[in-house]
């Protein structure tokens, strides 16, 4: 066949083939026919479980953002469904609303405080193998409270409730430290893992909870009901076990290595604090076997900048910033040991993950760590804490104004 009669073949074999290609997406659903659900609560139920979805008005949002102004109704509809089984909420969802649920945008996964601690792994197994959920949003426990509350408060600086509840995770676990971004991926590892316990951030209800669905929330300066984070939840395999106080989560994340930003104060000679923030922090976390024995070494290196002085101490002064670098060393170690051994002492878990470490880095001598200890291993396993601070920034004043003020 010559070179001209094989190139008509190929193009007339193209052109009756490419419309296969071309058939479009045999899954295809229309924008507006899905409901899209940006927040899910679970909660126990006696019959099994309550599922809350939190779903976004399309209309409300619309008008929100042309010409930037606000919208005049509430934007969202926050429906709960009693099931046997977290899927069974779906059909339920169809009964009532004219779109079908669609769970590729969801923000944030609340759980019931009561779920948490009667265990959670059935509950999360329908959104680790559906194919719609990204698995990347962030999972909390409703403190005190129920899932369905939280998802019912309406937040007026974020339009979209499940909306505050994603960036005001992501934005204070990098400021404060007192806070812990875990998505559903990373906390079912963490179950499944060896030599580490998950654990997920409370979010709480403040103000008056029966009021945060009205839409007068939206439209006081001082709203009667918000959401905020609270606390640290422990979990024992899948089962919660209690909370972490502010200072346990702020040494938790510098041994977990989650610091971003972190400040507080230390004391200057006069008594009076200096506020010292971290703007840069990075934890080494090493394993060493000595006499046969693991040893875990943690390494805090921080550089710093001073925020606030209410000491007299003069910052002009080498002496005097060295011995801050030196006092503020001895904080993070500080917070560091007492949070291991405060937590260690109370739950005997190893949120930290010495565990995994040691099974990463030498299987056999983890091995023989459980064979000797069980899960009692870390009351007697040797932790090593050391930080190394500099103070590179003291703001754009040396000295305090407070000692020029006129008699």
């Amino acid at each position: 066949m010559s070179p001209k009669k094989s190139r008509t073949l190929f193009m007339l074999l193209f052109t009756l083939l490419a419309p296969f290609l071309l058939s479009g997406c045999w899954e295809r659903r229309e924008l507006n026919e899905m409901g899209f659900i940006l927040g899910m609560g679970l909660d126990k139920a006696e019959s099994g479980y309550r599922v809350t979805m939190q779903v976004v008005i399309p209309s409300a949002i619309s008008s929100q953002t042309v010409g930037g102004t606000g919208g005049g109704g509430v934007p969202v509809v926050v429906s709960d469904f009693t099931v046997p089984t977290i899927y069974e909420a779906d059909r339920q969802y169809s009964l009532l609303s004219s779109r079908s649920g669609y769970k590729g945008h969801i923000r944030v996964l609340v759980i019931g405080e009561e779920l948490a601690r009667a265990g959670i792994a059935e509950t999360l197994d329908v959104l680790i193998r559906s194919r719609e959920p990204r698995n990347d949003y962030y999972v909390m426990v409703a403190k005190d409270t129920t899932a369905k509350e939280v998802l019912k408060i309406l937040t007026p600086m974020d339009k979209l409730p499940a909306n505050k509840l994603f960036n005001a995770m992501d934005k204070s676990h990098k400021e404060s430290a007192r806070t812990v971004a875990v998505p559903l991926i990373k906390f079912i590892e963490n179950l499944i893992y060896e030599g580490i316990n998950p654990v997920l951030t409370g979010v709480e209800i403040t103000g008056n909870a029966k009021e945060g669905d009205k839409k007068s929330n939206l439209e006081e300066s001082t709203p009667r009901a918000s959401l905020r984070y609270r606390s640290v939840a422990v979990f024992k395999k899948d089962k919660m076990i209690g909370w972490l106080s502010d200072g346990e989560v702020i040494g938790f994340n510098y041994i977990s290595n989650n610091i971003v930003h972190s400040s507080g104060p230390i004391i200057g000679d006069d008594g009076r604090p200096i506020v010292i923030e971290a703007l840069h922090s990075s934890t080494k976390r090493k394993v060493k076997i000595i006499n046969g024995e693991p040893h875990i070494y943690i390494h805090v290196k921080a550089e710093c900048n001073v925020e606030e002085v209410e000491s007299r101490d003069n910052l002009e002064s080498e002496k005097v910033i060295t011995e801050l670098e030196k006092k503020s060393e001895e904080r993070i170690v500080y917070l560091m040991k007492s949070a291991a051994e405060q937590i260690n002492e109370k739950y005997n878990v190893d949120i930290m993950g010495f565990g995994q470490m040691i099974y990463r880095a030498k299987p056999q001598a983890w091995a023989k760590l459980q064979q000797r200890k069980g899960e009692d291993y870390l009351k007697s396993l040797p932790v090593h804490y050391s930080a190394s601070v500099s103070i590179t920034r003291i703001g754009v004043t040396d000295k305090s104004f407070v000692d020029d003020i006129k008699e």
